[in-house]
């Protein structure tokens, strides 16, 4: 991702810190795509965890933009 506003020597740090996110979003979708053989208990479970994982990575990705902007602007 890039952000003009990101002074140049700052888009390194900002896009290790994406490539981060990116990876544990694809590891939730990951997680995801097993529910299907999941039944009762375990999938209740596994969904929670997944839509905890989710949020978590949103509010992550928020915090590291807001920081970003802040440090760099």
């Amino acid at each position: 991702m890039t952000y003009p506003g990101l002074r140049p020597g700052a888009r390194p740090i900002a896009a290790a810190c994406f490539r981060a996110v990116r990876r544990r979003l694809a590891y939730v979708r990951g997680h995801e795509r097993t529910l299907a053989v999941l039944r009762g208990f375990r999938r209740e479970v596994a969904v929670r965890t997944c839509a905890r994982l989710r949020r978590e990575t949103r509010l992550q990705l928020q915090a590291m933009r807001q920081l970003l902007h802040a440090i760099f602007d």
